[in-house]
């Protein structure tokens, strides 16, 4: 039940900056594409709902605990779809702060902080710990497993994107990773766990603005 709920997930990174380095944050757990299969389990289950059935996607913990960080505001979680997806947005006064929010959001094994966003001049530098890793890790360690574990590893998509005030120049991404250009100030990018466990530096990332 748990390899197939997490096989059907979509995590999403969504981040708009505005000139000053504060911006906004929404991050999305997308499960939404398994909710029949969960409801249909609803009555194996003691009658639990969604929040249940959800576990450890669920982010209650999360917010609670982004409230918390200096520089960090309007946290809010909204679901749709029963629960099946949720959004978890705050806004950030710069990096710093950013920073020590995806680290309540993205952890790792190593418990050791990690700075996933950095300022080189215009440039938006993104490097990532072992969390995505780790979650893909956890899906195909079991060898006596007969389910396909690479198409499940591809069902498992990994998005983000980015908007600024200014036009966007270079973007340097990894290979495996989709780029898509809705307009001169936002980049799409998106991947899957078969890329990520390929290559665990796939998600990091460099995008110049034309400041």
């Amino acid at each position: 039940m748990l390899v197939f709920l997490v096989g059907c997930i979509t995590i999403e990174e969504n981040y708009t900056f505005k000139k000053d380095g504060s911006g906004s944050m929404e991050y999305v757990v997308d499960l939404s594409s398994f909710a029949e299969l969960m409801k249909s389990m609803e009555g194996m289950t003691e009658g639990k709902g969604a929040d249940d059935g959800l576990g450890e996607m669920d982010m209650k913990d999360e917010a609670d605990k982004l409230k918390a960080i200096k520089g960090i505001s309007k946290v809010k979680v909204k679901k749709e779809k029963d629960g099946y997806i949720q959004r978890l947005s705050f806004r950030f006064t710069d990096v710093a702060a950013l920073n020590n929010a995806l680290n309540v959001l993205l952890p790792d094994s190593s418990g050791a902080p990690h700075g996933f966003f950095a300022w080189e001049g215009n440039t938006l530098v993104r490097t990532n710990n072992g969390h995505a890793e780790e979650m893909g890790s956890d899906m195909s360690q079991d060898e006596n497993d007969s389910l396909d574990m690479s198409g499940l590893l591809k069902s498992m998509q990994y998005k983000y994107s980015f908007t600024f005030p200014e036009a966007i120049g270079e973007v340097g991404i990894a290979e495996g990773v989709v780029r898509e250009d809705p307009s001169t100030k936002q980049v799409k990018l998106s991947t899957d766990w078969s890329v990520i466990m390929k290559d665990p530096q796939a998600l990091n990332l460099r995008i110049t603005v034309n400041k």
